[in-house]
């Protein structure tokens, strides 16, 4: 008898018009946060979810324009807006899935499915770095601000990367 794939196949799915599902899954401050911006959001957002079988384990944002997301930085989010760059944001994997690289694989999937866009996301955790770093981020700059400090960091689009 064939032995049973211990990780069985993962894809990448668009759940934009039920962002619910997503929502579930996250941790209760964020899903507060979303829930309560969620109308603001929607318009300017993609929700990306990571599918194996019929189970969501995680997934993520991707904004296209400014929104409250990021209004700790106006002017950078600006200007990383108007040339073009994404921003990733609420990127999450269900705990118990964890330590597989599906992080890495939400990341690698996005990037595949906007080829000709940069990308930007801030983290509030130093502890992330490595992770987006190993990832093709560079750190841009620090960011501080009245309700703590934020690392902003920039990764090129696939047509700029040699």
């Amino acid at each position: 008898m064939p032995e049973e794939s211990s990780n069985p196949c993962q894809e990448i799915i668009d759940i934009s018009d039920a962002p619910e599902l997503f929502f579930e899954m996250l941790p209760d401050d964020w899903k507060l946060e979303l829930k309560s911006n969620w109308e603001e959001f929607r318009p300017a957002v993609k929700i990306y979810d990571i599918k194996q079988g019929e189970e969501l384990i995680g997934g993520g944002l991707v904004f296209s324009a400014h929104t409250s997301e990021t209004d700790n930085y106006p002017p950078i989010a600006e200007y990383y807006f108007d040339n073009g760059y994404l921003y990733i944001g609420y990127l999450w994997v269900a705990e118990k899935f964890r330590g597989r690289s599906l992080g890495d694989f939400w990341l690698k999937s996005i990037f595949e499915m906007y080829p000709n866009n940069p990308f930007w996301l801030s983290i509030e955790d130093a502890g992330l770095a490595r992770f987006y770093l190993k990832n093709g981020f560079t750190l841009e700059r620090e960011v501080i601000y009245s309700g703590g400090k934020d690392w902003i960091y920039v990764r090129k689009s696939d047509s700029e990367v040699i």
